[in-house]
């Protein structure tokens, strides 16, 4: 091991440290999918067994300490000028939103964990998140190559639900064909042959990635979500050429998300594109959580658009 790496790894050490053991012992607990540490010191975790619920705490000093060690050791500010980070930690690739003074009293941080599994969409059927004939629709829509935004609330499973769709079109659909990812972290995964995966930064953004995938021979462009203005590029590059994209964006059902979609596409300082957006989605999967449903979610609804008239979006509920 060189120097370097020993410095690395004494860094990984205090972080950990900082961290204390039961958020370590939760980093590597598959049944806890994120972890919430409040400025009041209060640390949560969510889990797919038992849901939210308060574990332990954590200090100032080690909360505060673990930011700013992260912040050094990826050669970020984080200071009262520059009071958040945007994040992966170098465990296992987690992402982490962190924040200190003055845009929370005390340091506070969420860690959302990459998910180790794809679970089949089969699974969605057989705990009846989804009925059959969503089920068959959304296969259906796979093969005709519709184009899919996936909407829903934070923490609803909307990466967790596409990965789910992402897995079966590589099981039904044309394994030639090109396909390229783009996240600002990397969470989808895709089992087809030829995957060109790209990752935001600094220096890239989505409208970025978006111009450069063009130009990347693509059949199908999947988007882990849409969050700014790179919307528009979104819709345009879906209508050029390269039908049977998957996306994902917060919305509360599935004709908030085209107004959502909108809201996002006009922040490129463009009147409303009704017309590239009608052209362009084709089906709309809203999950929401439910907490009288044995999975904890379900999918709400699933929607096509059938057009703008009268300045309103025509919506059919297909399954």
């Amino acid at each position: 091991m060189t120097k370097n790496q020993e410095q690395a790894e004494l860094k990984i050490d205090f972080l950990k440290k900082m961290l204390g053991s039961r958020i370590c012992a939760a980093l590597i607990d598959d049944d806890v999918t994120e972890i919430m540490a409040n400025p009041d010191g209060s640390v949560w975790f969510e889990s797919r067994s038992k849901g939210m619920f308060k574990d332990s705490e954590i200090g100032e000093f080690e909360s505060q300490n673990f930011l700013l060690q992260l912040a050094r050791l990826q050669d970020l500010f984080l200071n009262f000028e520059n009071p958040y980070i945007e994040t992966l930690l170098p465990f296992n690739r987690e992402r982490l939103e962190g924040t200190i003074t003055p845009i929370t009293e005390r340091a506070s941080f969420t860690i959302r964990k990459p998910a180790k599994f794809v679970y089949p969409l089969e699974d969605y059927l057989k705990k009846k998140i989804i009925n059959q004939s969503q089920f068959d629709f959304i296969c259906e829509a796979l093969l005709a190559r519709k184009n899919i935004i996936v909407s829903g609330g934070p923490g609803t499973g909307k990466t967790t639900l596409s990965n789910a769709i992402v897995k079966k079109m590589s099981e039904i659909c044309d394994r030639s064909q090109r396909i390229l990812v783009l996240e600002d972290t990397a969470e989808i995964k895709c089992e087809m042959p030829n995957v060109l995966p790209m990752v935001t930064n600094q220096n890239a953004s989505m409208t970025t990635l978006l111009k450069v995938a063009m130009r990347s021979r693509p059949d199908r462009i999947l988007v882990g979500e849409v969050r700014d203005a790179a919307a528009l590029d979104l819709l345009k590059s879906w209508n050029t050429g390269c039908p049977g994209g998957i996306a994902t964006i917060h919305a509360n059902s599935t004709e908030s998300s085209v107004l959502r979609l909108l809201s996002l596409a006009q922040e490129a300082n463009v009147p409303p594109p009704y017309d590239l957006v009608v052209e362009t989605v084709d089906v709309l999967i809203n999950v929401v959580r439910n907490s009288k449903h044995k999975a904890g979610r379900e999918v709400k609804a699933i929607s096509e658009i059938k057009g703008f008239n009268g300045g309103q979006f025509e919506f059919k509920q297909v399954a």
